[in-house]
């Protein structure tokens, strides 16, 4: 009788580990964040990019021609420079160099947000976005 009691027990054993561990699992945390998705302007401020509101109906104008949550380049003065309008009936943009932009990327990596969000969509040369830029950080006329 001895001989049968052996596996049953073995069996047992097997079944409360098993249960243990998989409780183990169920508790454990995710590797996805609970927290609730980040905006792209909460982005974009966390990387360094400045707000920007236009102060001239040229400024507005020109801020309508942007692509809406798109990043767009432009070269100011020998070095890059940003742009990302979030919402095209907004009278504000943001304003970014060469390190808010890398750290923007490195941010929305890790929000995995929509990729056309993350990446450059395209440069341009516009003097109105040279003067924006001037205006955010102060040299403006």
């Amino acid at each position: 009788m001895t001989k049968y009691r052996a596996p049953w027990i073995g069996y047992v054993l097997l079944a409360a580990l098993l249960g243990i561990v998989l409780a183990g699992c169920a508790g454990a945390p995710s590797s996805s964040s609970s927290s609730s998705p980040k905006s792209q302007d909460d982005l974009l401020a966390a990387a360094g990019f400045t707000s920007y509101a236009a102060k001239t109906p040229q400024s507005l104008a020109y801020l309508k021609t942007l692509p809406p949550q798109e990043i767009v380049k432009h070269r100011y003065e020998g070095t890059n420079r940003f742009l990302v309008c979030t919402d095209q009936n907004s009278k504000a943009c943001y304003v970014g160099d060469e390190a808010a932009f890398q750290r923007y990327q490195n941010l929305a990596n890790q929000e995995d947000i929509a990729a056309r969000k993350r990446i450059v969509s395209q440069e341009r040369w516009d003097p109105e976005a040279l003067q924006l830029w001037a205006d955010s950080q102060g040299a403006g006329r």
